[in-house]
């Protein structure tokens, strides 16, 4: 009964994690009018490490050791994972434009089961590779397509982060064998600062000092703990519980989500195309929840 309960936990938490990362796009949209990208995501992990770390000692008191041969994985995963991934996806956005964009991301689960499937012997059936094609068309319903006014270094910048992405999300469920959910997210994004920082300070020296609002303020605030401190332990906690493929079909929610939250918000519509490509969406990641073997989900 308790493997049942963590895992329905774990389908929970990844619902929550894509509809955090989802609500994330509508509050950066405004943020992005007062700071630069590296700016903006400087701030969200400065945020989220002070928030993770108050959580992590306030549960235990102290932070866990860590083993000497694990502390390079722990810098390869912020690294790779919390700035390079970041980054990249920022750059992606900034050469390629939103649409496309969201496209090249919505690749993850592909790549995730992937490299699943070869890093750590984790099945590739028949239902996830149709559950993931049919995620793809759902996501191309939902966001129109791509709207051409992409490049090849907007492309690539996309793949890039993808590729980071994936190898982290690999070396965390490696890692979460061996350590809590929060430890390994609160020392990715706080050893992610090391790179992010140089990054952040290289932009004000260029462009000055920003103007900051009231609503600006509350906005990184948002980004950093319900954009990212939250979400990101709450997908390492699903990732220590679940297959990361498993994981990863939940992604073509995190549009849904977006869209449904700019047409409340922004006043953005809702055509018929959105909401036949999220009931698809939807349908996808519902079949691929549902466990293979009835009898060994119930005991």
């Amino acid at each position: 009964m308790t493997g049942s309960k963590d895992t329905m936990k774990a389908y929970l938490s990844l619902l929550v994690v894509f509809f955090c990362w989802g609500s994330v796009y509508v509050a950066n949209r405004y943020v992005l009018n007062s700071l630069t990208a590296p700016e903006l995501a400087c701030c969200r992990f400065l945020v989220s490490s002070a928030v993770l770390g108050g959580m992590l000692l306030g549960q235990r008191g102290h932070l866990p050791k860590i083993d000497r041969k694990d502390r390079a994985a722990f810098l390869f995963i912020g690294f790779m994972g919390y700035y390079l991934s970041m980054e990249c996806t920022l750059l992606s956005v900034q050469y390629a434009g939103a649409s496309l964009g969201s496209l090249i991301n919505s690749l993850n689960p592909v790549f995730i089961t992937i490299f699943a499937a070869i890093f750590l012997k984790e099945q590739l059936t028949v239902r996830k590779i149709l559950c993931l094609v049919l995620a793809m068309i759902g996501v191309l319903i939902v966001t129109g397509g791509a709207d051409g006014a992409g490049n090849v270094p907007g492309v690539l910048y996309g793949l890039g982060s993808i590729l980071a992405w994936v190898v982290c999300v690999v070396s965390i469920r490696k890692l979460s064998a061996r350590y809590p959910a929060m430890l390994i997210t609160f020392l990715g994004i706080t050893l992610s600062l090391i790179f992010h920082i140089p990054t952040a300070s290289f932009e004000l020296v260029n462009n000055g000092l920003p103007q900051v609002s009231l609503l600006t303020f509350l906005c990184i605030l948002y980004s950093g703990v319900f954009g990212t401190a939250i979400p990101q332990f709450l997908w390492n906690y699903s990732l220590s519980k679940l297959p990361a493929s498993t994981c990863s079909m939940f992604y073509p929610l995190m549009p849904v989500f977006s869209a449904i939250l700019g047409a409340a918000l922004l006043g953005e519509k809702l055509t018929g195309r959105f909401f036949a490509g999220g009931a698809l969406i939807a349908a996808t990641v519902i079949v691929s929840s549902i466990p293979h073997d009835r009898h060994k989900a119930s005991s």
